[in-house]
């Protein structure tokens, strides 16, 4: 028996799927510069049409991609939502899993946008919208795993993103000597400051 087909939304869904996927992979494998309408609508294997008729420009594209990282790849939030009716997820796992995050592909291809962005003000027009988005969902998603029952835990939340991300981005071009003792060192600074109540 043949399957039923699929309805025009439904193909226009997995044509959209194609397209940001393709775009993704443009950016870890060749940077914002390689990723260019015409290698995403190759690598995609669509034609230049329908690229356009889902993203008019090439920022439009790149803000979606933004968008798709935040639904679709982020472990941390993957985490987050599988995990809402367990109890709190240890400081320890927390900044294991942030770190973890940090050196993924996802956060590789939104740091291309993001540097891009500082001189190519149509992107920089795209993705300042998102940038909010995409703190306050990581930030809310990592504060659900680590639990509410401490006042400190949205600051000590913040403070660990922060620090991680600092830390990976100081050797992403050479790994530095001293950063997974730094990490082992915020591990033990944290166990101290979530067992102190202000």
């Amino acid at each position: 028996m043949a399957s039923p087909r699929r309805t025009q939304q439904a193909r226009s869904a997995a044509t959209r799927e194609r397209l940001l996927d393709a775009a993704y992979e443009c950016l870890l494998d060749g940077g914002y510069a390689a990723t260019t309408v015409g290698h995403v609508q190759q690598r995609a294997g669509v034609a230049r049409g329908t690229l356009l008729h889902h993203f008019p420009t090439r920022s439009a594209l790149m803000a979606a991609v933004v968008e798709d990282i935040i639904e679709r790849r982020l472990e941390v939030l993957t985490v987050a939502r599988t995990d809402d009716d367990a109890g709190p997820t240890s400081w320890d796992d927390l900044v294991d899993l942030i770190w973890h995050e940090l050196q993924g592909p996802p956060f590789a291809a939104a740091l291309e946008l993001w540097v891009a962005a500082r001189t190519d003000p149509d992107l920089r027009r795209a993705l300042v919208p998102l940038q909010e988005r995409i703190f306050t969902t990581v930030h809310r998603g990592v504060t659900r795993l680590a639990g509410h029952d401490h006042p400190r835990t949205p600051m000590l939340v913040q403070f660990t993103i922060d620090l991680l991300t600092g830390s990976h981005l100081a050797g992403i071009l050479h790994p530095r000597t001293g950063t997974s003792a730094v990490v082992e060192a915020w591990k033990q600074a944290l166990a101290v400051l979530a067992a102190e109540r202000p």
